[in-house]
């Protein structure tokens, strides 16, 4: 088991290795860039008011939040199982002076080296559920959490073309598991993963549905890979994504849920 585990760990390591470069590129196209604003505008609301906070930024890859949160003052902590995804974030870090307000080290996020109660401020955007007891152990009480996690719903959704049986079991498994980045992940409805972050001591503020919705709406793919768009469509979509977020009553079909929480 612990040799099986082993291989895991090195296989998402060197996938996304190979992501490092070119990783941060989807983000420029019309898509990435929706998805960019509407994750950062629904962390913006939650994040401490206290910028000398201790900050993680758990599978935190190329920077993409870690950069953002260092141009308004936070001291963070970085850390990621790829090093050439940190690299890439050292060069963003560095290009802008801004990588004395960074700590970033390698380590896998269901192994964080860190003592109880490290942070005041925890997220981790890889959708992975299996790591929630290591995320909330290192979160100060009081602190904040938030968490992307695979949705069940939409994962059994984009399986059912390849393999209708097994989209079928997944609808209907409590406990069911979707390949996401490489790995065998766990998939959870909303509802379940309240009762397992509140079950570990955190005090759930929102679940919301993210990721995903762009392919849904009837843009075209054109639109959705171009690297440059008219900003009053941007904004229309921007909204429209956001208030779908939000929406319980259709949550189903986003591809992540993010789950911000508080440990009491």
């Amino acid at each position: 088991m612990v040799e099986d585990a082993s291989k895991d760990i090195e296989g998402v390591r060197k996938t996304w290795d190979a992501h490092a470069n070119r990783y941060d590129k989807w983000y420029e196209t019309f898509e990435g860039a929706v998805e960019h604003y509407v994750d950062w505008k629904l962390l913006e609301e939650y994040l401490p008011e206290n910028k000398n906070a201790k900050i993680l930024d758990a599978a935190g890859g190329t920077g993409r939040i870690t950069l953002l949160l260092a141009r308004m003052g936070y001291s963070i902590t970085l850390c990621d199982i790829s090093p050439r995804m940190m690299d890439v974030a050292k060069q963003k870090l560095r290009k802008e002076r801004l990588l004395d307000r960074v700590q970033i080290l390698e380590c896998d996020v269901r192994d964080i080296p860190f003592p109880d109660e490290s942070f005041d401020f925890v997220l981790c955007w890889d959708g992975m559920i299996e790591a929630a007891r290591e995320l909330i152990r290192v979160t100060k009480r009081g602190g904040k959490i938030s968490v992307f996690l695979v949705n069940r719903c939409r994962g059994a959704i984009d399986l059912f073309q390849e393999d209708p049986t097994s989209a079928l079991d997944l609808i209907k498994s409590r406990s069911g598991h979707v390949r996401h980045h490489e790995m065998k992940r766990r998939a959870v409805s909303a509802e379940e993963a309240q009762s397992l972050f509140e079950a570990g001591g955190i005090r759930v503020l929102d679940i919301y549905a993210v990721c995903g919705w762009l392919p849904l709406l009837p843009i075209s793919k054109k639109v959705l890979k171009s690297r440059s768009w008219d900003e009053g469509f941007f904004n229309q979509v921007t909204e429209m994504v956001l208030g779908l977020s939000k929406e319980p009553s259709v949550g189903g079909m986003s591809r992540h849920l993010v789950l911000y929480g508080e440990r009491i």
